[in-house]
């Protein structure tokens, strides 16, 4: 049961991993659409609405927190993961010395 539980959460924590590629472009690409933006309006070219400005703002933001969401969800499963029995000296040493 608890081997279960160990390899439940390596299997969340290798999803989150191979997720946080996807996310990381993401923010950067609502990053340079916002920061694009932001420079044309200040140099007096209107290519966007203010609410477009908002929404690029807003998706900016989503984006970031999606990845640090993801991030900090990684740390946790981590630290439960160190912390869940199943795994004895010799299988810690193993993986350590890798």
């Amino acid at each position: 049961m608890t081997q279960q539980i160990r390899s439940d959460l390596e299997q969340r924590r290798d999803e989150l991993t191979r997720s946080l590629v996807g996310l990381s472009d993401e923010r950067a690409r609502s990053y340079r659409l916002n920061s694009d933006a932001l420079a044309l309006d200040r140099a007096g070219v209107k290519r966007q609405t203010p609410q477009e400005l908002e929404q690029l703002k807003a998706n900016e933001t989503a984006a970031h927190n999606a990845v640090r969401a993801a991030q900090c969800e990684v740390r946790d499963l981590d630290a439960e993961i160190a912390n869940a029995p199943g795994r004895g000296f010799r299988s810690k040493f193993g993986l350590a010395k890798r």
